[in-house]
């Protein structure tokens, strides 16, 4: 199993987007890719400022998820004004708990 993440620093009225294109065009044309397990993603506040880490999961190669991955970071870059890191891991561990609820916000 891989995992990507992606993390960046936006101001707090910068969120709404990203996250509007995380869930409106980022996760639809993920969820379209065969290998996609699944995604979380973070947000911390740091002083005036939010650190937003995601991170996607995969059962296979990322190369079919790239180009979306690199629109998105273009995204950020448009919208907030700052770049996005991008690291690819090999997952060693992963344990998730079935866990009822909704965790959208």
């Amino acid at each position: 199993m891989k995992g990507r993440t992606v993390n960046f620093f936006i101001e707090p009225e910068a969120l709404p987007e990203v996250l509007r294109a995380i869930d409106e065009d980022v996760l639809p044309r993920f969820r379209a890719l065969p290998h996609f397990v699944g995604v979380v993603v973070l947000q911390s506040e740091r002083g005036a400022r939010i650190e937003v880490a995601g991170i996607s999961l995969w059962d296979g190669d990322l190369e079919e998820s790239e180009e979306i991955a690199s629109e998105f970071r273009r995204e950020v870059q448009r919208v907030a004004g700052t770049g996005a890191a991008r690291t690819a891991y090999e997952v060693i561990r992963l344990e998730l708990r079935d866990v009822p609820g909704d965790f959208s916000g």
